[in-house]
């Protein structure tokens, strides 16, 4: 026992591993224009940059650019309307990948890959496997250009029936994607689960009270919805990538299972609260008419009584929400690897398998 303790103290005690270009960030600054930002650690000091139309395989091109000293670049790469991935080798030999996170769509305006997050383990989130999303009913056929690059086999909608009638679910015209349907917050398939907008706002709440009252409703989405949400592992198991989840915002019901799937991968919880942090940034700066769409696929007449400040802290990601979700399993379960087991059925043998297929080195 004693023996046993000390090897898990100098477990705990070891440092994460570390990379040599760290930080790495990818943002496109137009059609064919990119800006990649970085750190260098430890005696790193220079990258060469070559890029990809494929995620997950380093090219064999020539380097776009050799940068020293440099972490801050601007290149250009790919062609208007093109994905494109990124391969920075560190003059001590790592290689690293990047891409945009988020996906500029004209009717989708949080839609977003996972890629590129680094877990407790020194390893990565691979690029180009799993998508998070609102609503898909409005995208256009410029999106569906775009998306029809990623090769999407199946879309799980956490949708209810009621939202579906309210802006049906539509995806690239022919693709022979794979549509589910694990419908959150229906009555009756969830009964006493998440609270609906109307009782949400039920007594016209104050925004300090609708706020305590989102994070007291948002630990129930770990609970009633597990169903839904080991559903969407089992897909993963059986490798039907790249993948999509969505609800309508991309927010509460998606922002829930992107935590427990970046968590079952070892992602930190620091980053993964920072992950559900992005739709705030990503809705505000959404084009004009996004939200009074969004607002319209909700199916809840219930979202054009709210007040300003009410909406604010209705469709804020705010980190103590997802927080709250945490902080219940951990109570009734006394561990997320125990809510992961009992609720969620991915044994330990099944992350092994979902750590070797959805993360690199």
């Amino acid at each position: 026992m004693l023996i046993r303790s000390f090897i898990a103290l100098m477990l705990a005690a070891t440092p994460a591993a570390y990379a040599d270009v760290a930080n790495l960030k990818c943002t496109q600054t137009g059609p064919q224009e990119y800006r990649l930002t970085y750190d260098f650690t430890g005696s790193t000091h220079a990258v060469s940059i070559t890029a990809a139309t494929d995620a997950n395989h380093v090219p064999n091109s020539a380097p776009l650019l050799k940068a020293t000293g440099k972490t801050d670049v601007t290149l250009h790469a790919g062609k208007a309307g093109e994905r494109m991935y990124f391969y920075l080798k560190a003059d001590t030999g790592e290689m690293r990948e990047v891409s945009v996170r988020h996906l500029d769509l004209e009717g989708s305006p949080n839609f977003r890959d996972l890629g590129g997050y680094q877990t407790t383990d020194g390893h990565f989130v691979r690029w180009g496997l799993v998508y998070r999303s609102g609503v898909l009913t409005y995208l256009t056929p410029k999106d569906d250009a775009y998306l029809s690059q990623l090769g999407i086999r199946v879309v799980c909608d956490f949708r209810t029936q009621k939202e579906n009638q309210a802006a049906a679910e539509t995806w690239i015209p022919g693709a022979s994607t794979q549509m589910i349907s694990l419908p959150i917050g229906s009555v009756s398939k969830n009964p006493g689960a998440n609270a609906s907008v109307a009782e949400l706002i039920q007594g016209n709440p104050t925004p300090e009270q609708l706020r305590a009252r989102m994070i007291r409703t948002y630990g129930n989405f770990a609970f009633s919805s597990a169903d839904q949400y080991a559903a969407v592992f089992q897909q993963l198991r059986s490798e039907h990538l790249p993948l999509l989840y969505h609800c309508t915002a991309g927010k509460d019901r998606t922002g829930v299972f992107s935590a427990l799937l970046l968590l079952t991968l070892g992602v930190p919880e620091k980053t993964v609260l920072e992950d559900y942090a992005l739709t705030s940034q990503y809705l505000n700066e959404s084009k004009k008419g996004a939200m009074q769409k969004m607002t319209k696929a909700s199916g809840d007449d219930s979202v054009s009584h709210l007040s300003k400040e009410q909406l604010a802290i209705l469709i804020a990601a705010d980190p103590a929400y997802l927080e709250s979700t945490l902080r219940q399993i951990d109570e009734k379960y006394g561990s997320f690897d125990e809510y992961r087991r009992k609720a969620l059925h991915v044994s330990d043998a099944d992350v092994k398998i979902l750590r070797e297929r959805l993360t690199q080195n």
